[in-house]
């Protein structure tokens, strides 16, 4: 029986690269697409994550297995000390082998390297497995405002974890 909780010693979380843009948008895409609908915002930042995340002080990191890109997730940088976890997305055929975890403990990481007291998230009560990990991670159910404008049409639920 395999282990749910420890990560694939060989996924190597990787930053971003303008050529895995697209793995970025498709892995999103797939997700939306079988759990809700894609939104105006969604296409926007899956589009231009150059322009959208990075440059505005953010990161996005990557999963890789092998030679393939399984997993992805986005920091979103709101304040000097707050960011967001946003954009995380694991290949459906790899779900259940650890690579959200280690996505997410990867985003924690890179958040408190920027120097983050604060790393917020929106997520849906429909995405009990995601929650779960959320959780696990030590992030908080809180106040929808601690994130600020929620850009979506989706019901949203909002977590938060103090670095």
């Amino acid at each position: 029986m395999q282990d749910h909780h420890r990560a694939d010693s060989r996924i190597e979380i990787i930053d971003f690269r303008p050529r895995l843009a697209r793995y970025f948008r498709e892995l999103n895409l797939a997700w939306l697409e079988r759990y809700f609908e894609v939104e105006p915002y969604d296409r926007i930042v899956l589009n231009d994550p150059q322009n959208q995340v990075i440059r505005l002080g953010g990161s996005i990191l990557f999963a890789r297995l092998e030679s393939e890109i399984v997993g992805t997730c986005a920091l979103l940088r709101h304040t000097e000390r707050k960011f967001e976890l946003a954009k995380m997305a694991v290949a459906e055929s790899h779900q259940g082998r650890g690579i959200g975890r280690r996505l997410t403990e990867a985003a924690i990481a890179r958040a408190r390297q920027q120097g983050a007291g604060q790393l917020v998230l929106a997520t849906s009560r429909l995405l009990e497995p995601a929650n779960r990990l959320y959780r696990a991670c030590g992030f908080e159910y809180a106040e929808r405002d601690v994130i600020g404008p929620i850009p979506y049409q989706r019901e949203t639920v909002v977590m938060s974890l103090t670095l």
